[in-house]
């Protein structure tokens, strides 16, 4: 192992307290940076390190300190460690909701927000009056032929549907197998609703609800509306009613209906029309990307590489908690204290070289990662700092606190991506291999920070540990990391980095075809083969990534295109995107039109 530099005024935490680092030496002084570094980012202080908490914003300071006291040169916006951006996240409700029902005898039924019918936090905002159309559980499952949707026209209609799908809890024979979860989601029932054409949605519980409980605002709210359709949830008795009269069949009765023959009752309610305003408006968080400079040295100075982490974690749980219910602090030691924790000793060690020799090292600490990559997407795709044209490889450093021994071969086993992604990287990997059973894969796309580098063209290595119990859970913490484990990573990622920066010869990119193909939602959909930018501003779906050899690669789709339209349904935003493609079959042909530098595009893609 190479031997951690020493710096003066540096200071490490243990058990017993605070020591120098004169007092340690070697691979000591690293464990002991390492173990402070890491048990800070884990602590209750930074909050899971969550968007909106102050946690997060404390995690980012301290960054900053190691990398001032390292002697790193600010990287980020006006001379500063920051590279400020806005995010979407959550919403709030403004003024009071209205619901009013009218029957066909005449009957007026004003519902009582907060009571009557709660407002989706997903909802978008509009006044709405309009006939009811009942489309069962909302649901097109045109795998087991099953659509609620076939037969009836809901263009400029209020839809009534059902939470969740047939046969909910149903373990025996549940509906459409694993895609369950997929056909029971709200953003997915919201999305067929607006591709359909519906102005507005109202949803009742299923059967399995017994209390008949409304869900809350912020239980639902998402980062950004599905659609811009109302959406409400009222009780059951009321739909009750409607269904009655409108199809002379109780609630009840329809819901064992389709779960004995799985075939829709979908149909308008004669006479019945409903009347809504809601208005919501969507908030945004400021989150920032922390970045510090290395200089080069000598005729490669000018060219770059990046050297990454994203520091952000899931704060008190929410979207993205394997234990959703959960309102603890989701530490997120390993994911991904232990990978910023390495990137900040990676740029205490290069920072530490005297007169060095090679190219410039930016460190970067992302934000926003377990929203989807967002930091990252927003220094590679809306404000690269450093000219992305003169940066050589990215090399990621994400939950590589876990490392563990391999039961077949009896070494410690470490994941490697992009080992394809430049000619050079294969044989350079295992070169400067120290002795790790090493899993490499060969392309670049993934859930992490490197797919945003990939996507521009340039080659990464992703070092990490896996997935393991405590993932995404508050039980993630910094006891226990394995820091003597940390330790060898970092060795190996300098390696790696010292080669990367230093060879003369620039790494060759190489596109690998990938089959990391991201998508909200559980089941198999008709796929195009592209990578969606989750934070697209514009209503439509930006390609940021395009799989090689894939369907939309062979039909011509490129980076940059803005997907508007999709088998002549409008595509407004990735919940409609993904609701459209769930129609599509494996092999048939599908118009997809494009906006391309301001001109509309039509392509025909095979879907796999």
């Amino acid at each position: 192992m190479s031997q951690c530099p020493k710096r003066p005024l540096f200071t490490c935490l243990l058990l017993g307290g605070l020591l120098a680092a004169g007092t340690l030496r070697g691979d000591e002084a690293c464990q002991a940076r390492l173990k402070r570094d890491v048990t800070f980012l884990a602590s209750d202080e930074c909050e899971g390190r969550g968007v909106g908490t102050k946690g997060l914003d404390k995690a980012a300071d301290y960054i900053v300190a190691q990398f001032t006291e390292a002697g790193l040169k600010p990287g980020g916006a006006k001379g500063t460690y920051f590279q400020p951006f806005t995010m979407a996240r959550g919403a709030a409700q403004e003024g009071e909701a209205s619901l009013v029902l009218q029957g066909p005898l005449g009957q007026k039924i004003t519902l009582t927000a907060g009571k009557d019918f709660h407002v989706m936090g997903m909802s978008g905002s509009g006044k709405v009056s309009a006939p009811v159309v009942f489309a069962g559980y909302g649901a097109m499952a045109r795998d087991v032929g099953y659509a609620d949707y076939d037969g009836i026209d809901v263009k400029g209609k209020v839809v009534l549907v059902i939470r969740r799908t047939p046969r909910w809890g149903n373990k025996d024979a549940p509906f459409d197998g694993t895609r369950q979860t997929y056909h029971a989601e709200l953003e997915n029932k919201l999305a067929l609703a607006a591709i359909h054409g519906a102005a507005a949605v109202i949803m009742i519980n299923d059967a399995s609800e017994p209390n008949d409980t409304l869900m809350s605002f912020k239980l639902t709210a998402t980062a950004g509306a599905a659609t811009n359709l109302p959406f409400v949830q009222m009780h059951r008795g009321q739909a009750d009613e409607m269904l009655q009269s409108g199809l002379g069949l109780t609630l009840q009765a329809i819901e064992q209906q389709i779960n004995r023959e799985l075939k829709p009752h979908s149909a308008p309610l004669a006479g019945w029309k409903a009347t809504l305003e809601v208005n919501v408006t969507r908030n945004s968080s400021p989150v920032k990307n922390v970045i510090g400079i290395v200089p080069g040295g000598g005729p490669l100075a000018e060219e770059i590489l990046v050297i990454g982490s994203h520091y952000d974690h899931l704060g008190y749980g929410g979207a993205g908690s394997r234990e959703p219910k959960s309102k603890a602090i989701h530490h997120g030691a390993d994911d991904n204290g232990s990978g910023t924790t390495a990137m900040m000793e990676l740029a205490r060690r290069f920072a530490a070289q005297k007169d060095r020799q090679g190219r410039k090292l930016i460190f970067m600490a992302f934000s926003a990662e377990e929203s989807g990559l967002i930091g990252s997407r927003f220094y590679c795709r809306r404000e690269p700092l450093f000219p992305l044209k003169d940066t050589v490889a990215m090399v990621n450093l994400d939950m590589v606190g876990r490392l563990r021994t391999d039961q077949k071969t009896g070494k410690e086993k470490l994941l490697i991506e992009g080992s394809g992604t430049a000619k050079s990287f294969d044989q350079m990997l295992e070169k400067l291999n120290p002795g790790f059973q090493l899993s490499k894969k060969a392309g670049g796309n993934g859930p992490s920070d490197h797919d945003s580098f990939y996507n521009q063209s340039i080659p990464v290595v992703f070092l990490w540990t896996g997935l393991h119990d405590d993932y995404h859970k508050p039980s993630d913490t910094a006891d226990k990391i394995n820091v003597a484990g940390m330790d060898k990573i970092v060795d190996y990622a300098e390696k790696i980095i010292t080669q990367l920066s230093t060879d003369p010869k620039r790494p060759e990119y190489v596109a690998v075809a990938s089959s990391f193909m991201p998508s909200p939602g559980a089941g198999k959909i008709g796929r195009l083969g592209i990578m969606p930018d989750y934070d697209e501003a514009k209503p439509g779906v930006r390609v940021d990534g395009v799989s090689k050899g894939g369907p939309a690669d062979k039909a011509g789709l490129k980076v940059d295109d803005l997907i508007v339209e999709i088998a002549g349904r409008p595509v407004t935003n990735i919940q409609t995107y993904m609701a459209i493609m769930g129609q599509q079959k494996a092999g048939q042909a599908v118009d997809v039109t494009v906006m391309r530098e301001g001109k509309k595009v039509q392509l025909k893609v095979v879907p796999q």
